[in-house]
């Protein structure tokens, strides 16, 4: 008998889309197989954990047992420091006659030294920074000087007796935020 609608001998029932989304709204069960395979797979993780911590130990004990070679003296690639040795046992002659050379004493005719704390254009700036210097404790001078782009004011501290003068304003003026500029002036 041949089929005269255009379908299929087969009806689609009706009870298979009723099941099927009954099934959808269930959670998932565990069956045989899934535990089967949880079983498997922690057996085989103990067993992997016991198998490398009996490796660990073997690896140890052959270790342990291995006989030592005797000491032989290895050549440093590295440089050698000689001093650590040294140094502890050598005696200083420290001789009561020998004096540091005085940094201060400068032979006459080298010439002054002074810093320059600033160069202004205006004569007003330049006074503003000799006050400032004042408050500071340092003697400022201002001189100015006729130059090929105008005339400057230039601001000087010293001529300083000794290095030790000059240190003492250049830290003073480096705590004020003052730039200085070491000059040799020719002596007079």
């Amino acid at each position: 008998m041949a089929n005269t609608s255009g379908h299929s001998g087969r009806k689609p029932s009706a009870t298979r889309s009723q099941t099927s989304s009954s099934r959808q709204n269930t959670p998932p069960t565990l069956n045989t197989s899934h535990l089967q395979g949880f079983a498997v797979g922690c057996v085989t993780g103990i067993l992997l954990c016991v198998g490398i911590v009996k490796a660990l130990e073997s690896d140890e004990q052959t270790t342990d047992t291995a006989p030592v070679p005797p000491p032989t003296e290895t050549v440093e690639a590295g440089p050698r420091f000689d001093f650590y040795t040294v140094l502890p046992n050598q005696e200083l002659d420290l001789n009561p006659d020998i004096e540091p050379a005085a940094l201060g004493s400068e032979p006459s005719g080298q010439g002054q030294y002074l810093l320059q704390v600033g160069s202004f254009r205006q004569e007003g700036d330049a006074d503003r920074r000799r006050g400032e210097l004042a408050l500071l404790g340092l003697e400022a001078n201002v001189e100015p000087s006729d130059g090929d782009n105008g005339r400057w004011y230039r601001v000087y501290l010293g001529p300083f007796e000794s290095r030790s003068d000059m240190a003492r304003a250049r830290s003073l003026t480096a705590q004020a935020d003052m730039d200085t500029l070491l000059l040799r002036r020719a002596a007079p």
